[in-house]
């Protein structure tokens, strides 16, 4: 699926600088600057933008994505939910493909085979693939609409089950990598107690979040709804944007090519706030470029500076070796155990993985009371299913929130960290990218036989205290020489024949009470076990993975240093050809000055032309700026 766009004005004249530090470095044989420079080059090539589509079900999400690009491509329905993820980019000939999960056991990565877009229903919904029985893991959509050939990606998320839910937890999963969420509830209600809990979660794990209120149209109310909303997100403190807007209307606007009715849709506002967001991928892009250029040119200016000193004054270079033997030294400090960094990173992440810990156990102590309490109020046996859905749904949304707590504090331990080494926190911050390990509850076994077992002995119970009571009663009328009917004698063995039914029924109650609490607690305790240990390795990973960031810089710097030191010190030794030597250093620092000149260039012309972010709405705002005009052309034009 190809046929982006080519790379903007800024980015190529980025990439034609990134190449000419490249071979900079290397032509100062710096293959470490020159391998980072490498891997920076790649934020720009890589130009997918990736946006997540999330919600409840039925909340017209699905709506949301077709009508944004005016073509039917996610499946909808009145009974037919989202089963898999669904990514729709851009491709200049309509395509689809499906991505499958290994055989558990196997050991394979799966595999991803071309499947007829006219199938796409077949695959991505609830009716054609019921529980996920194709073992998919997306489906990926490719149509040529302008909205999509700037690299944006819309990631339409599984709606079976709810937010909450194993599926849905499991495709959010990744949105750390996401550039922003767009988080869809309709106008029929405000926002409940889940959703508002889960968007103070999505906020951890997404800067740029953007609610959107749907189905407009079906509901006059939806004014006195978004006031509503927005009062609760203020409550929370939850700073994102509403967009009100009607899938239906803009599907009318289409099909009549009136620019009027698209704009009562609400849509062109969302269409020019994700041309924003694909802008602001580009600069954030851009900035990390910047960055890693000037910091490659900083440490190659030390070198040739330090050779240009030394020839140019001879007298002054036993001060220039004394300042750069410190400057080694310093260098040198930041490799020991006892460095700041080493000390911050060690202490970061040992109260991560402590706070995380006490996080998850609290969590799931809280979902063990309400279980047992919900227990404890009616028979098990009875709604068993319905009740561990919602208990496996529980503890997915908790792993999640978990997760999205671990994220935020590890961006800050790496923010912190990268202070001492006077980069930017794009340098180091991308190791912060690890799954949330909610897909491990659905593996979790729970034993329930008790569900399906038949109450035997309930009637014997009863007829045991009958003829107990029948027996008492005959017994009592003989000893004590009254005439009593033998009816009443019944009477008296059918009450009591009653009692011990009724208490043989509580017992059997009780005991199936007692044996899902017990099933309930290995549930959390497989939940500790498993997914805390999936956490601890995650902070394992990420600190791994930061220190080692930290030490491939802190070994540039050394080098830097090193060489800087050892080419001062030989140009004292070495006096042949000291003109020729100058003149070709100073080639090398006009060069490194005309490099750094493009940067700040870039970075001064991204300044100036920078949009400023949307506010996110107060109460009584407009829904966003001016649409912008709509061509009157075929349905497929619109704002697309």
């Amino acid at each position: 699926m190809s046929g982006q766009q080519a790379p903007s004005a800024a980015a190529r004249h980025a990439l034609e600088t990134l190449d000419l530090a490249i071979q900079g470095t290397r032509a100062y044989e710096r293959e470490d600057l020159a391998e980072r420079l490498s891997s920076a080059r790649r934020l720009l090539s890589d130009s997918t933008v990736m946006v997540h589509v999330v919600g409840e079900f039925k909340q017209g999400k699905s709506s949301l994505v077709n009508a944004l690009l005016m073509a039917p491509i996610c499946p909808v329905d009145d009974d037919i939910a989202t089963a898999v993820s669904t990514e729709v980019r851009y491709a200049e000939q309509v395509c689809a493909s499906a991505s499958f999960e290994s055989l558990e056991g196997s050991g394979g990565a799966g595999w991803t085979e071309a499947i007829p877009p006219s199938q796409i229903a077949t695959y991505a919904s609830e009716a054609g693939n019921p529980g996920n029985c194709r073992r998919l893991r997306s489906v990926t959509v490719g149509i040529d609409r302008p909205l999509l050939s700037s690299g944006l990606m819309l990631v339409d998320t599984p709606g079976v089950g709810g937010l909450g839910s194993i599926h849905n937890a499991a495709a959010l999963s990744t949105l750390p990598q996401s550039h922003a969420v767009l988080f869809v509830s309709d106008a029929s209600q405000e926002l409940t107690a889940p959703e508002l809990r889960f968007l103070s979660t999505v906020q951890d794990l997404c800067p740029t979040v953007v609610m959107i209120l749907s189905k407009i149209d079906l509901y006059p109310h939806w004014e006195q709804i978004r006031r509503l909303d927005l009062a609760h997100l203020d409550r929370r403190r939850i700073a994102i944007e509403m967009l009100p807007l009607s899938s239906e209307v803009r599907r009318l606007a289409a099909r009549t090519s009136d620019q009027e009715m698209n704009n009562e849709s609400g849509f062109p506002p969302l269409v020019s706030r994700l041309g924003a967001v694909v802008t602001d991928s580009e600069r954030l892009a851009l900035d990390a470029v910047v960055a890693h250029v000037l910091s490659a040119v900083d440490q190659l200016e030390i070198i040739a500076r330090a050779r240009r000193a030394a020839l140019v004054d001879p007298e002054a270079v036993d001060a220039l070796i004394g300042e750069l033997t410190t400057a080694k030294q310093r260098a040198d400090a930041l490799r020991e155990r006892s460095a700041k960094w080493q000390q911050l990173l060690q202490d970061g992440f040992s109260d991560i993985a402590s706070d995380i810990d006490f996080d998850l156990r609290e969590r799931s102590r809280t979902v063990l009371h309400e279980a047992e309490a919900t227990i404890s109020e009616g028979d098990p046996a009875k709604n068993w299913d319905e009740f561990e859905a919602w208990l496996r749904q529980r503890l997915a949304a908790e792993a999640l929130e978990n997760y999205a707590i671990f994220v935020r504090r590890a961006k800050e331990v790496a923010a912190t960290v990268s202070e001492h080494f006077a980069v930017a926190e794009a340098d180091v911050i991308g190791v912060c990218e690890v799954a949330a390990p909610v897909e491990l509850i659905g593996g979790f076994a729970v034993d329930s036989k008790f569900v399906g077992r038949k109450a035997k002995g309930v009637g014997m119970a009863a007829f045991q205290k009958a003829y107990s009571g029948l027996l008492m009663f005959t017994m009592l009328t003989h000893l004590a020489a009254l005439a009593i009917p033998a009816p009443f004698g019944l009477v008296g063995a059918v009450l009591m024949g009653r009692t011990g039914f009724v208490d043989e029924r509580r017992r059997r109650l009780e005991q199936r009470r007692g044996e899902a609490k017990a099933a309930v607690r290995r549930l959390v305790d497989d939940f500790n076990l498993q997914v805390g240990k999936d956490s601890r390795d995650a902070v394992r990973h990420v600190q791994r993975e930061l220190r080692s960031a930290c030490a491939d810089r802190v070994s540039e710097l050394q080098r830097s240093a090193s060489e800087a030191l050892a080419a001062a010190q030989a140009s004292v030794t070495d006096t042949k050809s000291a003109s020729a030597q100058r003149e070709r250093i100073d080639t090398d620092l006009v060069t490194l000055a005309s490099l750094r000149v493009r940067m700040d260039d870039l970075a001064a012309h991204r300044r100036r032309t920078e949009t400023p972010p949307a506010p996110a709405n107060p109460p009584g705002a407009g829904s966003g700026p001016a649409a912008p005009p709509m061509p009157a052309a075929s349905p497929q034009r619109v704002q697309s």
